[in-house]
């Protein structure tokens, strides 16, 4: 943790925000996190302050587009909260009357610790793959405004995470191609590709290095969802059914916000 920055009252803010029901427009300038290392200490502190256990890791700002764009150089890192990891065909109740991203990505669960000696590649720990659907949904009115070093603070804007069923590593090429998804039966997205594609590879490892930095234990059995596979978008309706349709798969869930809606 950094000497010079005290990050509890950014995180005893945002902590208030997590538990109501209206996001606000930025956290005040005398306690906002100046860099990234600043965000993730007030996450850390954020974390402690909910007191749900932690099953894993999300990655956000992942794609070759993204990285540089942000200036940070690689992918941004939030927990997954126990309490929001959630089975195939959930009914999610979103935390605000607000838009929220759907993002369809490949997770990794851990079979082995990961600390800050960890020093292989990443790849020798992974036991399984999964699918999986993020909700990004931040405690901001506008999660890009405020920067990157407040996203993080937020638990990088972590609303959910829906966990399907496993993968064969070998299938990714052809899952990305049969990769569809939909919002009430409409096409909304297929697989990033280019500059906007994730390597879920290279995002795992963006994870084991701030572990490294930070002297933090991935603890074997995390999930590890690593960012959108496909073209992330957001919705603004007040309810939806989201499904994804992939090697003659489906991975799906249901939606609903508050009753004030935009």
């Amino acid at each position: 943790m950094t000497t010079s920055f005290d990050p509890d009252p950014a995180a005893r803010l945002l902590a208030q925000v997590w538990r109501g029901s209206k996001q606000i427009a930025e956290l005040p300038q005398d306690v906002r996190p100046a860099n990234i290392d600043q965000g993730y200490d007030v996450q850390d502190r954020l974390v402690d302050l909910l007191g749900v256990p932690v099953v894993g890791w999300k990655l956000g700002v992942g794609s070759a587009r993204l990285k540089q764009q942000s200036g940070v150089g690689r992918s941004i890192a939030g927990r997954v909260l126990k309490t929001r990891r959630r089975e195939p065909g959930a009914a999610v109740q979103l935390s605000f009357a607000a838009p929220v991203t759907i993002e369809f990505e490949i997770a990794f669960v851990l079979g082995e610790d990961i600390d800050h000696r960890f020093s292989g590649d990443a790849r020798s720990a992974i036991a399984e793959t999964r699918v999986t659907f993020e909700l990004v949904m931040a405690r901001f009115v506008d999660r890009r405004s405020v920067g990157w070093p407040s996203f993080a603070a937020d638990n990088s804007g972590f609303e959910g995470l829906i966990v399907g069923e496993r993968l064969d590593e070998r299938q990714f090429p052809e899952l990305l191609s049969s990769l569809v998804v939909t919002v009430d039966g409409e096409e909304r997205a297929r697989a990033a590709t280019g500059d906007d594609a994730t390597d879920p590879y290279g995002a795992l490892a963006d994870l084991v290095a701030i572990a490294r930095e930070r002297k933090m234990i991935l603890p074997k059995g995390s999930i590890i969802s690593t960012g959108s596979a496909s073209m992330p978008f957001a919705v603004s309706a007040a309810k939806g059914e989201v499904s994804a349709s992939y090697l003659g798969k489906t991975l799906g869930f249901t939606f609903q916000a508050p009753a004030s809606i935009l």
